[in-house]
């Protein structure tokens, strides 16, 4: 989609199955749906206000009342509101002294290699399941995947967020980045991690980074789980509950 975007389309979507090797459990099943878009011009504050007027538009469709209205929150201010420390600044000891506090299950050897491991788990574990109907918006730096980063106050974030409904991830999106360099030298990085936990790493150029290249436009893009939103819509426990085939009877 982003080399369509890159070749003058304007303005995208799909809805398409999607496949992740391994991702077996209560939300997630290795084959379901997306909806994907993308709108030239578009910054992530647009993006965030698109996702929320969507998501209402179709509860609204389905005559099903949201638990509330979709409210906006910063990732510095639902951490600090549920685990208590600044995600942007504290260091893997304090969060792991956290999650011992808390008694916060975790692997004791080889496991967290670096901050977002620690800030992963928190989150998962403490801060998601308090999300009943919220965008957070600004994630730290080090989690940007594909978003533009911004340095704000004493700290750079990442223009991404993600919609949470009931406490379940939902939807996720960028203000894409543009520089193919930086791109690149995040591949390197993630690549290098793979390795280094002895996964299986992804090769760094591609045709997308080649037509890149060459210019991108500003542009924000969404993706949201279609099975989860029915999941909420529907008030299914398990993934299973909305999948005419789960991946074991596929």
């Amino acid at each position: 989609m982003k080399r369509l975007l890159a070749a003058g389309l304007d303005p995208i979507f799909q809805i398409a199955p999607v496949f992740r090797a391994g991702d077996r459990g209560q939300l997630h099943n290795v084959e379901f749906t997306m909806l994907e878009w993308y709108r030239i011009g578009d910054n992530y504050q647009t993006g965030m206000f698109l996702l929320a007027e969507l998501v209402r538009y179709l509860f609204e469709m389905m005559e099903i009342e949201l638990a509330s209205d979709i409210g906006y929150h910063t990732y510095r201010d639902v951490f600090e509101s549920e685990v208590g420390v600044n995600p942007h600044t504290a260091t893997m000891q304090e969060l792991q002294a956290v999650c011992d506090v808390r008694n916060i299950a975790y692997p004791r050897s080889n496991w967290a290699v670096s901050t977002d491991d620690w800030l992963d788990l928190l989150f998962t574990e403490v801060v998601q399941p308090t999300l009943e109907s919220a965008i957070v918006y600004d994630f730290p730096q080090t989690q940007a995947q594909l978003a533009t980063i911004r340095h704000d106050e004493d700290y750079a974030v990442s223009e991404r967020f993600e919609l949470f409904l009931k406490g379940r991830e939902i939807a996720s999106g960028y203000h894409e980045i543009q520089d193919t360099a930086e791109i690149r030298r995040r591949f390197q990085t993630n690549r290098d991690r793979r390795i280094s936990q002895g996964r299986p790493w992804l090769p760094i150029n591609s045709r997308l980074l080649t037509i890149m290249d060459l210019g991108f436009p500003q542009c924000s893009g969404t993706a949201l789980g279609i099975e989860r939103l029915l999941m909420v819509m529907l008030d299914a426990e398990t993934i299973d509950e909305v999948i005419t085939f789960p991946i074991e009877t596929a």
